[in-house]
């Protein structure tokens, strides 16, 4: 049996998004990828940059976080801010879950 505690944990130890492309998205196509989050903001962009580049729509320029792990409870918006999603990764990595809070 579980306890409590193991419930909380996220299915992997470090903090990463899920990044979609909206053409995509709006398109009714499913083209996305998850990003290590704790990782330098400008990195987090680059890839980012990466995976619209790789979308079959011609005009792939905007996108949305629709999902994310090991974050501990803390609620992270569809356009949030990388640089507070890499800060609040980095907390993550250094203090655990007390980073999150």
């Amino acid at each position: 049996m579980e306890n409590a505690n193991q419930k909380l944990q996220p299915a992997t130890t470090s903090p990463r998004i899920y990044v979609a492309c909206l053409s995509s998205y709006n398109s009714g196509v499913l083209h996305g990828a998850w990003i290590a989050a704790d990782q330098d903001p400008a990195g987090i962009h680059a890839e980012i940059q990466s995976m619209l580049a790789e979308s079959r729509e011609p005009i792939a320029e905007d996108w949305a976080i629709h999902d994310y792990e090991g974050f501990f409870g803390h609620h992270l918006g569809e356009h949030e801010s990388i640089e507070d999603v890499a800060d609040i990764a980095d907390l993550i990595a250094e203090h655990g879950r007390l980073g999150a809070d």
